[in-house]
């Protein structure tokens, strides 16, 4: 049992704790259907916000807050960045209890039943039109290059 509590930050604590410095998840290697399923947990667990756009780069972003059995907080930013699944905090270097806090957290999030849902949004990199669906704890990417962007060599060397 975690020695944890989480919830949604709030208003005040996301002003004062600008959680800047991110890191990814997952690292560089995975696949878009751990990160469909690790943000319907992140859904499962914090609900659903305002900030989710269909901007693949920015999906989402979730202020969390983390308190141990002390009183002391913690301060994060859960989001969907460049990467794909990154967790932001305060500070670069963190201390052994921030330290901590993020393994509890990830682990808090990664124990959860993912939700069901939809979303559809554009990489716009490339750009390429993305749908991310979760239906019964199973993910599925599609992916799909706007019509007339690219002739079909260019996408076969690309993927």
């Amino acid at each position: 049992m975690s020695k944890y509590t989480f919830r949604n930050s709030t208003e005040e604590e996301r002003e004062e704790n600008f959680a800047g410095y991110g890191k990814w998840i997952y690292g560089a290697v995975s696949s878009e259907e751990i990160y469909a399923l690790f943000f319907g947990k992140v859904r499962s667990r914090f609900g659903v916000n305002d900030s989710i756009s269909t901007d693949w780069e920015m999906m989402y972003s979730y202020d969390i807050t983390a308190e141990d059995e002390n009183g002391n907080k913690f301060f994060f930013d859960v989001y969907h960045g460049a990467g794909g699944p990154s967790i932001g905090t305060p500070f670069e270097e963190l201390t052994p209890e921030y330290e901590s806090a993020v393994k509890a957290l990830i682990e808090y999030i990664e124990s959860a039943e993912p939700v069901d849902y939809v979303w559809e949004g554009v990489y716009e990199d490339i750009p390429v039109n993305v749908t991310y669906t979760v239906k019964d704890g199973k993910a599925r990417v599609d992916s799909e290059f706007p019509e007339g962007m690219y002739d079909d060599e260019d996408i076969e060397n690309f993927m």
